[in-house]
């Protein structure tokens, strides 16, 4: 894509600002990093479980894993004054939810490595590793039962997993037969969404702007696939990339469509800061390199 617009924090006050939000991110993701492989350790008490909980916990604590799912709602605890501790337990809540999806999404596409390490299926079987993705899965919701406002939590939760498998299948199924921009949406809010919606929706369980906060989850999700698939419009070979076929203009124009929604909700959420921080955090990685601030848009026409 021609005249891509790049973000405007490249002087050095932006610099430094930038250094100490991501340190404060990198706390916050060494605190996940510590909750997780603490209830990895105990969700998998029975001496048959030991071996597959040791390999699945090389993959679950790999410095390659960002944690965006699961820093989200951390942020939002803190730029909203919301309890810190609940919204680290959802933050692993969606972590294990997203590492259960791997495990069987590895299975699917047969892949051998996962970030770095060899995956379930490739050590062990391909039913083997679904197991243990159905197993991690289950023990993620007997977590939430403990939560406050639980049955409220689980039911959002139950409803993302259902979403995130109907995406997989559009996937899989129904876009090489009808690669669509129709279908590509759908899919992508279905699977991508799901989980980045419990990222910023759970933080407002219990607040009347759940609603917004959801839509909102949602949209990130579909603006990150989004990024993704133009990037990899060249690599993709599971399913006929929708940017091998619609113009350039049509994907500015999703663009901007979504991320002014997407921003427009975080402004009434009162969380633009925090998704502008997790941006910021997101081009260290080397991902999101031209998102600019809440003022521009990603493509410029």
């Amino acid at each position: 894509m021609s005249n891509i617009k790049s973000c405007s924090v490249c002087c050095p006050k932006a610099l430094e600002s930038d250094t100490a939000r991501n340190a404060r991110i990198e706390i916050i993701k060494q605190l996940i990093n510590s909750k997780l492989s603490a209830f990895a350790n105990d969700s998998g008490n029975h001496p048959s479980l030991q071996e597959y909980i040791k390999a699945a916990h090389h993959i679950l604590l790999s410095p390659d894993a960002k944690r965006i799912r699961s820093i989200l709602p951390v942020l939002i605890a803190n730029a909203r004054n919301f309890d810190e501790e609940t919204c680290f337990k959802y933050g692993i809540t969606i972590e294990l939810l997203h590492y259960s999806s791997l495990i069987h999404d590895d299975v699917i596409d047969a892949d051998q490595i996962r970030r770095g390490f060899p995956t379930l299926n490739g050590t062990f079987t391909n039913s083997h590793a679904v197991l243990i993705g159905d197993f991690m899965m289950c023990s993620v919701i007997d977590f939430a039962l403990g939560f406050n406002h639980s049955n409220e939590v689980i039911k959002l939760m139950v409803g993302s997993i259902k979403n995130l498998v109907t995406g997989l299948v559009i996937e899989q199924r129904v876009m090489p037969q009808e690669p669509t921009l129709e279908r590509y949406l759908e899919m992508a809010d279905l699977k991508t969404g799901s989980l980045f919606k419990l990222s910023i929706g759970l933080p407002f369980i219990a607040d009347q702007r759940l609603p917004e906060a959801m839509k909102c989850g949602q949209i990130f999700g579909l603006l990150f696939q989004i990024y993704d698939d133009y990037l990899d419009r060249n690599k993709d070979v599971q399913y006929q990339n929708i940017f091998h076929i619609i113009s350039e203009k049509e994907i500015i124009d999703i663009w901007n469509k979504y991320f002014s929604i997407f921003i427009e909700l975080a402004k009434v959420l009162e969380i633009e800061q925090v998704i502008m921080e997790m941006i910021y955090y997101l081009r260290s990685y080397g991902h999101f390199l031209e998102v600019p601030t809440s003022e521009g848009i990603l493509f410029e026409t």
